[in-house]
């Protein structure tokens, strides 16, 4: 068994998969994982776990994975990613070295020693029911093998995120990446490898969602799998938790949901205008706007609206749209052509149905060919960013995730009216608060409905702090410290009688 599934099949199906910078040129061609290859790694997972849980203590594992931080971040391996990141996302180059690459490699570190931390202190109980006798114990293990399921927006962070805390608690991790964005947990599974990861921990299983429904249904009907985690959208992560809840039987894996997001951006009344700018361009533009987090429902007080507008449109004219693998490009193309014309379907909406006033932006942009090295200009599914105002809370365009390059801009008198505007989206995933009154921001944070809050900044997600949304956003968390050990373990209460019963 090797740590990446590729076996080979007469049943196989294929996917050829096309350059955002042109349309019309082939990037990859990527076999699918078929049934017998999913059984397969699922046996492989389950013995590999015994291993890695058994066989290495909780140190040497850390060892192992602080060995995998090293080659990300310093070795060939930190090029190669970001290449292929780039390659795959076509998200700016800029983005995913100074952010991406640094980022995997700081979780891996993080989770690398986590677990023997976690076990110095609250695990040991003494004289229970006033017993000199008795004693108990808490005892926190591993879940087995569990199932990582990723988005295509951040693939080698949606990798190590979900295999980190899970292979230092001594899980196997079985982990499969959007069929649009494959390489990047190709090159991990090499790199955890040379690492000295064991054979079967970490395995990647490739296709689509045919391919994620069946790894799903086969964890369940096996009952080999402990945990499955699935970043991905609100219908997709519905339709998981239906076929979890109904097909289990008897056996329920635990079920992590990191999905969609409608999220507002508030400005009040005495923020800074210039770095609420800079915070709405960070939470709509950043990774050319595909990022479920971003807020783009900005409320702003209706006496700094003016200036807030012209300045943003100042600055976003400014960025450079052009090929991702140049350093100085701001914006890059959306990832496929189907996701351009997702966001020009709704630039239209918001324009001929909604009625909202486009200020700028929202057409396709023409790159000069000589900027662009694998094809024409006119090929690429590059956009400028929309920018309307005008908006209204019944909007399609302010309701609805566009998962692009699309901001709604709309006006607020009153905190109070502002909190519960915010609120009343189906979405719970994250929001922002602009203000320079820091008890009104912890204030306000306080009283919104979404899992990640941010004050005076935004789309800010270290390690350390736990990741997840409420409501139709998803369920359990990612990330952060004891949030990590309760999802990717399981208790067990151990009680000890030394004397006579």
């Amino acid at each position: 068994s090797s740590s990446t599934t590729t076996t080979t099949t007469t049943r196989a199906l294929l996917l050829d998969l096309y350059h955002a910078t042109n349309a019309k040129q082939t990037r990859d061609t990527i076999q699918f994982a078929t049934p017998l290859d999913i059984q397969n790694a699922l046996n492989d997972a389950a013995v590999a776990q015994q291993i890695w849980y058994r066989d290495y203590t909780p140190s040497q594992r850390g060892d192992i994975l602080l060995k995998a931080s090293s080659l990300i971040r310093t070795s060939q391996y930190a090029k190669d990613l970001t290449c292929q990141e780039v390659k795959d996302t076509a998200r700016p180059i800029s983005e995913i070295s100074s952010y991406d690459i640094p980022t995997a490699s700081r979780f891996l570190s993080y989770y690398a020693h986590l677990p023997s931390i976690l076990s110095q202190g609250g695990t040991f109980h003494d004289q229970l029911e006033n017993s000199t006798t008795s004693f108990g114990i808490v005892k926190r293990e591993p879940l087995g093998v569990t199932v990582g399921i990723g988005a295509w927006n951040y693939p080698l962070l949606n990798a190590v995120s979900k295999s980190a805390p899970a292979m230092s608690f001594g899980n196997s991790v079985l982990f499969k990446p959007s069929e649009l964005t494959p390489n990047s947990a190709l090159l991990l599974a090499e790199i955890y490898e040379k690492a000295g990861v064991p054979p079967g921990v970490f395995q990647v299983l490739l296709g689509d969602g045919s391919v994620g429904e069946e790894l799903v249904r086969c964890s369940i009907t096996k009952k080999q799998v402990g945990k499955i985690s699935f970043t991905g959208s609100v219908a997709t992560g519905r339709r998981l938790n239906q076929t979890v809840a109904l097909g289990g039987g008897s056996y329920f894996p635990k079920l992590t949901l990191e999905l969609g997001g409608k999220s507002p951006l508030i400005v009040m009344d005495d923020a800074p205008v210039e770095q609420a700018v800079k915070g709405a361009m960070m939470g709509n533009w950043y990774s050319n706007g595909q990022v479920c987090s971003n807020g783009t429902r900005v409320f702003v007080h209706e006496s700094l609206v003016d200036e807030f507008v012209e300045k943003l449109v100042e600055q976003t004219k400014k960025l450079k749209i052009g090929n991702p693998m140049d350093l100085d490009t701001d914006l890059g193309p959306m990832i496929s052509e189907e996701q351009m014309q997702r966001v020009l379907d709704y630039v239209a909406i918001g324009r001929d149905q909604d009625g909202a006033e486009l200020v700028y932006g929202g057409e396709r942009y023409h790159v000069e060919e000589s900027a662009i090295a694998s094809g024409t200009a006119t090929s690429g599914n590059y956009l400028t960013p929309a920018i309307f105002t005008k908006c209204t809370d019944d909007m399609r365009i302010v309701q609805e995730e566009v998962f692009g390059m699309l901001m709604c801009i709309l006006t607020f008198k009153e905190e109070e009216e502002v909190i519960e505007r915010a609120n009343s989206s189906d979405y719970g995933l994250a929001a922002g608060i602009f203000t320079n009154h820091i008890g009104r921001g912890y204030r306000m944070a306080s009283r919104l409905e979404a899992g990640n809050v941010w004050v005076n900044t935004y789309n800010v997600a270290p390690v350390e702090l736990p990741w997840g949304g409420w409501k139709q956003s998803g369920s359990g968390r990612e990330n952060g410290s004891l949030d990590a050990m309760f999802e990717w373990t399981q208790s067990k209460s151990v009680y000890i009688e030394t004397g006579n019963i």
